[in-house]
C-alpha cells in the first residue's frame, strides 16, 4: 500500500466480458468494465429513479485475475475493492479522464444474488508466486516450506493452503 493512495469500494455490475491475458513476466491480468448507477428516492412520485451513472475499468492481477475470469460474466452484480486512479488520455486531439480501479478483492453482491464459493487449491509455493505482493511476503531462501503433521504423505497438488 502506498502513502496517500485512494482506496475505494464500489458496488455495481460487470458491464463487459472479462479479458484475460498473460504479461511478459508470466503473471495473469484480467480487465473488465464496471457499471454503477445510484438510485434516488423521489418523494413527489414516491418511487425510486436512476441518478448518476458511472463506468470504469477494473483490472486485477495473478490469482485474483484467474478467479475473476473463471467466475464473472457480463451483468453479474459485484463488489470491488481496490486502488482508484484517474489519468488523462489523449483521444482524437482531446484529453479525456480515464477512471480505473486496480482491484485487491472482487466478490458477488449478495444483496442482489446468491453465490456458492469454491475455494481454489494450490500448493503453498504456487500461492506465494501467484498472490498479490502486498498479501504474501517473499520467502527467504533458507526457510523450509511449512509442513503440518499428516500433510507429508499427501500429494503436493491437493495440500490445503493455510490461511
Amino acid at each position: 500500500m502506498a502513502y496517500n493512495e485512494t482506496r475505494v469500494t464500489i458496488c455495481g455490475n460487470v458491464a463487459s466480458s472479462v479479458t484475460h491475458t498473460k504479461v511478459g513476466t508470466g503473471f495473469s491480468r484480467a480487465k473488465f468494465r464496471l457499471f454503477s448507477a445510484e438510485r434516488v428516492w423521489d418523494e413527489k412520485d414516491s418511487r425510486w429513479s436512476d441518478g448518476s451513472r458511472m463506468f470504469l475499468t477494473v483490472s486485477c492481477w495473478r490469482m485474483l485475475a484467474d478467479n475473476a475470469q473463471a467466475s464473472l460474466n457480463k451483468g453479474d452484480p459485484v463488489v470491488v475493492t481496490g486502488r482508484l486512479t484517474i489519468r488523462d488520455v489523449e483521444f482524437d486531439g482531446k484529453s479525456q479522464p480515464v477512471v480505473e480501479v486496480e482491484a485487491t478483492a472482487i466478490g458477488p453482491n449478495l444483496a442482489l444474488c446468491t453465490a456458492m464459493p469454491t475455494r481454489t487449491r494450490h500448493t503453498p509455493d504456487a500461492v506465494e508466486a501467484r498472490a498479490a505482493p502486498e498479501i504474501v511476503a517473499p520467502r527467504k531462501p533458507d526457510e523450509l516450506p511449512l509442513v503440518l503433521p499428516g500433510e507429508a504423505e499427501r500429494p503436493k497438488e491437493v495440500a490445503e493452503v493455510p490461511f
